[in-house]
């Protein structure tokens, strides 16, 4: 009898351990996931930094040409109302 108990207890144990065993796997599924997850966001942020880097260098390029056109418009402006006084005398 006292043999049964202990077979019984020892079964218990045994069950209870599968359980945490399985219960483990489930949980080490769900950190790879997290971490696949966390891979792919890290990835698509790389992606956006290099996107974010590409157009800070064209409005950089935009803002130089954007400054220069309107330095000849104002040069050219400067220059026809100098001819047209100089021709008024």
């Amino acid at each position: 009898m006292a043999d049964e108990q202990r077979l019984e207890r020892i079964e218990e144990k045994l069950d209870k351990l599968s359980d945490a065993v399985s219960q483990i796997a489930r949980v080490e599924e769900r950190i790879l996931t997290i971490f696949n997850r966390l891979d792919r966001h890290e990835k698509r942020l790389d992606d956006q930094e290099d996107d974010i880097k590409e157009i800070s260098d064209g409005v950089l390029l935009n803002t130089k040409v954007a400054n220069n056109v309107e330095r000849m418009f104002w040069i050219c402006v400067t220059g026809v109302v100098s001819f047209v006084i100089y021709f008024m005398k």
